[in-house]
């Protein structure tokens, strides 16, 4: 079953007066939609939060297109292999989020060939999966809110939530972060700093968070600043986890080797789609480590059913203004999707007014 037409577009989502920690107030996504000569149709996509998503656009278009025109998905894992040598000199930050798109894709293909979601077509492993609630805690929001949000999330099941720290000033963060755990009593808190803090600044907050039984500490530093993290590691009795800005598995093997981290953030869209997400987890299984993956809840659950060390999925609000249906969530856990491949459903009338290119 080969591969007879490939279309891309580029659309700008805005997100309002901004979600999470980032401070981005619209997201650009990359679609793509695959054709088999026979009809079928799957459809992938990537995200950009700071711009640049023409960049990856033009680089389906101009460059992996050609490569994967009347590709027979039976030999998919090859061409990836061949998309990834041929934009290899190219870096990590635009080529994979372009491969991640069109091996989506091939994936929903996949699925939709054999008639069945994709984490029993990549081998069922968890029977449901935990979902902790993120969305609804940003640095503008006040203490109140904070809470209001928190105490939101406990009431339609949720046992986890994640708080940001890193904005407002540390000892601001710490105040907000007492106020709702206060309220919130024995749901678990995790802390997202999203790259903000320089080396002494995360050890302090760090020791602070651990008096407060926070269970994970993320990005606390820049990305690229493994050797800090593995300082981080070292010093605190508590998870750091990393990898929401982490493309390829080789990124991520540089973290375990020099035991920066003990929690992976693998995003489908961002590092190679669901053929390295698979990669990733697997050697953070090999080492004992776990994953919990970054946003996306509607196809990250389909992985995290998939894998034996995925511990939980982040329920985020990101792209849902362009979906029809975004995941069920009961009790604090997602509802495994029945619908062949990815099941993600798509707003086509939302996708055509957000659409730039």
């Amino acid at each position: 079953m080969k591969i007879g037409s490939m279309q891309t577009k580029l659309i700008e989502v805005p997100l309002g007066k901004g979600r999470g920690g980032s401070g981005a107030t619209s997201v650009e996504m990359i679609m793509v939609e695959c054709r088999t000569k026979d009809g079928i149709t799957g459809t992938g996509f990537s995200y950009a939060l700071t711009g640049g998503g023409s960049a990856i656009k033009a680089l389906i278009d101009d460059t992996l297109q050609g490569l994967v025109l009347d590709t027979d998905i039976l030999q998919w894992d090859r061409v990836w292999h061949q998309l990834y040598q041929r934009t290899h000199r190219l870096g990590r930050g635009v080529s994979l989020p372009a491969i991640s798109a069109i091996d989506i894709a091939m994936w929903d293909i996949k699925g939709k060939v054999a008639g069945l979601p994709l984490y029993q077509l990549l081998g069922q492993q968890q029977e449901k999966v935990l979902v902790y609630g993120s969305g609804r805690a940003n640095h503008q929001m006040t203490t109140e809110e904070l809470i209001e949000g928190a105490l939101v999330y406990k009431e339609e099941g949720y046992s986890s939530i994640k708080l940001r720290a890193g904005a407002l000033g540390l000892e601001e963060d710490v105040r907000r972060i007492k106020a709702v755990k206060q309220e919130i009593g024995e749901m678990r808190i995790m802390v997202d700093c999203n790259e903000r803090l320089n080396y002494e600044e995360a050890l302090w907050l760090g020791q602070q968070l651990q008096d407060l039984d926070v269970f994970w500490m993320e990005e606390p530093l820049i990305s690229e600043n493994v050797t800090g993290h593995k300082k981080l590691a070292e010093k605190l009795n508590m998870p750091i986890a990393v990898g929401e800005h982490l493309h390829g598995r080789f990124e991520f093997v540089n973290y375990i080797e020099n035991n920066s981290a003990s929690i992976f953030q693998p995003d489908c869209p961002l590092v190679g789609g669901i053929s390295e997400w698979k990669r990733i987890a697997t050697i953070a299984e090999g080492f004992g480590l776990s994953i919990s993956p970054h946003f996306l809840p509607e196809l990250h659950i389909h992985l995290a059913a998939s894998t034996t060390n995925c511990i939980s999925i982040e329920h985020f609000p990101l792209i849902d203004d362009v979906l029809e249906e975004t995941l069920t969530i009961k009790n604090g856990y997602g509802v495994l999707p029945e619908a062949a491949g990815h099941s993600i459903k798509w707003d086509a009338e939302k996708i055509d007014y957000y659409q730039k290119l």
